[in-house]
Formats: C-alpha cells, structure tokens, sequence
C-alpha cells in the first residue's frame, strides 16, 4: 500500500542514500543530487542496489516494501528516495 509522501522522511532517506553510497560502490563518489543516475552514473547494479537497500533498512529501522520495485523505481537517487518513502512496510 502507498502512503502518503513525508517530505522530511523522504529528506532523511535521501541523506541516508547519499552517505551509504561510497560504502556500498567501495569508492569516494562525487556529490550527489536527485537527479544523479543510479545505474549509468554511479554503476550500481542488482547486487549492489539489493545492499544498499538492506543498508537502509538497518540505518534508518525500517523495512522497505520491495514487491513493486523496478528499473524505473530505481532510475535516480530521487526515484529511489521517493520509492522508498512512499513503500516502507508497516508492522500490524
């Protein structure tokens, strides 16, 4: 289920992205911003992608809902920022 975009959640998570970044890839990174391309940019790849998202579940304490996640959830930092914002599981 989708909820709503909390925008200082979704600053969080971005930031969270930003600095997990160069400890996933195992390199320094320029800066990043929300347009910056995951893949063709940063060469992120499934296993690499797939470890940066159990980073952030453990860095922020959240379990991200990973059902629908795609190529194009996955396009920039800020889609992914969006994505995961928007698809954090919730514990009933």
């Amino acid at each position: 289920m989708t909820a709503q975009l909390d925008t200082t959640f979704r600053q969080q998570v971005f930031d969270e992205i930003a600095g997990l970044l160069p400890k996933v890839l195992g390199r320094d990174i320029p800066a990043v911003s929300e347009g910056t391309q995951l893949m063709s940019e940063l060469g992120l790849r499934s296993a690499t992608m797939l470890e940066l998202l159990l980073e952030l579940e453990d860095s922020l304490d959240i379990q991200i809902e990973v059902e629908d996640i795609d190529r194009a959830t996955m396009n920039t930092v800020g889609d992914l920022s969006d994505y995961i914002a928007t698809h954090v599981a919730t514990d009933d």
